[in-house]
């Protein structure tokens, strides 16, 4: 689904940029002296040595017209429309051109063979029907499942015609097999994506392949965010053939485990491949792994061995997660025909929404399917470097990012550094929740009657939680860029970077970070509780030293968060009071919080950890409002006695220890770590 939205939409922009700036007459000459126009405005503003706003907003104003913004919505929507009804058309349409063009026959005059397939489809539990065909004309022993909904097909090769005959078994596995693809509802994705793929790939590559020579011709202004985009494209393309291999050799391997389901052993599986081997697998060892569109017969007979190798997602695969996602939320962002003209409001939010659902669905699902809890760290570690990398580096190779750089001189690039580095923290963080995630509402899916309506319903609910938080890290290069530029342009873009990104932090407390600490440490506590209520027993807390467990005030931060309002107001009584010591202070109680909860072996303490941060920082907040209130009021008669802080206060003290209580889940997830692992451990290579 994410390479099918992806390529999709990156098709969709392109055409729609090129049909609406071609069917409303739009110069491109002009749209050049749009760019020369923006270029000369921000260095003119650059040379200028701006001085600090001091409200975030930009320093100068463009006085240029871009003449794309006045195209055409109709058009747009129309050649979207145009698109996604070819790929409609060629998904209803294939099948049958297919079986034309193949000679494909019906099974008639063998009705001992007829009844014995409605045998083996009753066993699968399909409740549509499916039409068997025969390829008498092929002698290998093969079958394949293709067809659109309501009408699958499964076509027997000539051969395994005969093996019915000669070795019933091994022709009713290879027949529960391609059954096995209907039954996990797999046909249309790997149908889709094939669709997409043949679609888009080769003119995404030839327009990667002719844009950076044709770049050159366009000038100075539009040369760097051509050649960016062109690399984008070409990667974009690359990625999008490793995602749709890798979605082809999964589906084998889950196949072969619902066969073994119901066989109730591997043996039969075993037995074929040994005996017949695979028609579909590589024989031979010189092709990539990420290039193979079918596992090898290796491969096959070790997923058989260890249940959770069907799930489980390399490194390699979570770098074209990431890289997909933030080519497509630049793409979104940049409005429906690129380059900025209609974008606003509605296409950021539509980006991050958008982005955040898909990235939260594709790692959350390869986390879920994958027994996450089997993983380890260091399969987290190599999963969220990957996720990290994709999307960090994509996201910097962005068009506007590279014009953005180019219009100011090169200056504040040095912020680069520690934007790469918090990247890398949050995919590490983003994978090792969704692991805690999965495993805390896993029972509830695996005892549930619609397990996939609960993974949809919590990593949904993940999303929604997770997007304006992912909106907030895809914007900060584009601020921090600009403010090294403007606001301290001899100032090091990384010391820029890391002044406004606490600033901005505290800015974006309440929109961004909140929301995302709500959702990081309620839906796991949730899935733990609803799996406790569902198996009726409480969940094991391992085993160690003896240790009190802490008890209800203490993980809750209560403890803390009272001695660090006593605290803030001794200091602002002793006349030593300032914004940011208070905030140095409460993100001490923070970190002490987040530690002292977690001291016993109770499940999930990087989770509770950041519960306890955030309540320890929010009653240490309002408890100083409303201890400072108090004596200014009653003590001192500064007005009528009130105790109670105004709303402003209230929200303030609500949103702000957001902010710490990240701080703090950080040095107590680093603490953690250290102290959970094993000493000696081997990490392996990436791509295991």
């Amino acid at each position: 689904m994410l390479l099918i939205t992806a390529v999709t939409t990156a098709s969709a922009t392109l055409v729609n940029g090129v049909s609406s700036m071609a069917l409303t007459s739009v110069d491109v000459r002009r749209v050049r002296a749009y760019y020369r126009c923006a270029t000369l405005a921000t260095q003119e503003a650059a040379r200028a040595h701006g001085v600090p706003s001091g409200d975030g907003s930009s320093p100068f104003v463009f006085d240029c017209h871009d003449p794309r913004a006045g195209t055409s919505w109709a058009v747009t929507v129309a050649v979207t429309a145009l698109l996604l009804l070819g790929v409609g058309c060629v998904y209803v349409c294939l099948p049958v051109w297919r079986e034309r063009r193949r000679g494909y026959r019906e099974l008639t005059g063998m009705p001992e063979l007829s009844a014995y397939l409605q045998g083996l489809t009753r066993t699968a539990g399909l409740g549509s029907p499916v039409t068997f065909l025969a390829e008498p004309l092929q002698p290998g022993v093969d079958a394949v499942a293709f067809g659109r909904v309501g009408r699958r097909r499964v076509v027997l090769s000539g051969g395994l015609l005969v093996l019915f005959t000669r070795d019933q078994d091994a022709f009713r596995t290879v027949v529960l097999h391609e059954l096995a693809h209907i039954r996990n509802r797999d046909l249309d994705v790997a149908f889709l994506t094939l669709i997409v793929w043949r679609m888009s790939g080769s003119p995404l590559l030839a327009f990667a392949v002719l844009a950076v020579p044709g770049s050159l011709f366009l000038g100075p202004e539009l040369a760097a965010a051509d050649l960016t985009h062109a690399v984008r494209t070409g990667l974009l393309a690359v990625l999008a053939a490793f995602l749709k291999n890798s979605v082809l050799r999964s589906r084998e391997l889950y196949a072969d485990a619902r066969v073994r389901s119901w066989e109730g052993s591997p043996t039969s599986l075993r037995r074929l491949f040994h005996v017949y081997g695979l028609s579909s697998a590589p024989r031979s060892g010189w092709r990539s792994a990420l290039l193979r569109v079918h596992p090898t017969a290796a491969q096959r007979a070790e997923a058989l061995r260890d249940e959770r190798l069907p799930g489980e997602a390399g490194f390699w695969d979570f770098c074209a997660v990431g890289a997909t996602v933030a080519f497509l939320y630049d793409f979104l962002e940049l409005g429906p025909i690129g380059g900025g003209s209609q974008a606003g409001a509605g296409t950021e939010a539509l980006a991050a929404t958008t982005a955040s659902v898909l990235l939260v669905g594709a790692t959350g699902t390869a986390l879920w399917r994958g027994t996450p809890g089997a993983a380890g760290a260091t399969g987290m570690r190599y999963a969220g470097l990957g996720l990290a990398l994709g999307a960090g580096g994509m996201h910097l190779l962005s068009p506007t990012g590279a014009s953005s750089a180019v219009m100011l001189g090169g200056r504040g690039l040095t912020l680069l550094v520690p934007y790469a580095g918090l990247v890398v923290l949050c995919g590490a963080a983003t994978t090792g929740w969704l692991a805690a995630v999965t495993r805390s509402w896993a029972p509830v899916s695996i005892r549930g009657h619609r397990p996939r309506l609960v993974a949809a319903a919590v990593l949904g609910a993940s999303a929604i939680g997770l997007a304006p938080a992912f909106d907030y890290l895809m914007q900060l290069p584009p601020l921090t860029l600009y403010a090294a530029s403007f606001e301290s342009p001899h100032t090091p873009g990384a010391l820029v970077f890391l002044s406004d990104f606490l600033t901005l932090s505290i800015g974006v407390a309440g929109s961004a970070l909140t929301p995302l600490v709500g959702t990081a440490t309620l839906l796991p506590i949730a899935g733990q509780y609803v799996a406790r209520r569902a198996t009726r027993r409480r969940p094991a807390t391992g085993f160690g030293p003896f240790r009190p467990a802490a008890g209800p005030l203490v993980r809750l931060g209560v403890p803390a968060g009272l001695v660090a309002a006593a605290a803030g107001v001794l200091i602002a009584l002793l006349g030593a009071f300032t914004f940011w010591g208070l905030l140095l202070e409460i993100l001490a109680a923070q970190i002490a919080a987040a530690l002292w909860a977690t001291r016993d072996y109770a499940p999930l303490p990087v989770v509770r950890g950041l519960l306890a941060a955030y309540a320890a920082g929010a009653l240490a907040l309002l408890g100083w409002f409303l201890l400072m209130k108090a004596f200014g009021s009653c003590a001192l008669g500064a007005g009528p006695c009130a105790t109670l802080p105004s709303p402003e206060n209230v929200l303030l003290g609500l949103t702000l220890p957001s902010v710490g209580a990240l701080t703090a889940c950080a040095v107590h997830a680093g603490l953690h770590a250290l102290r959970t692992r094993p000493s000696g451990e081997r990490m392996p290579p990436p791509d295991r």
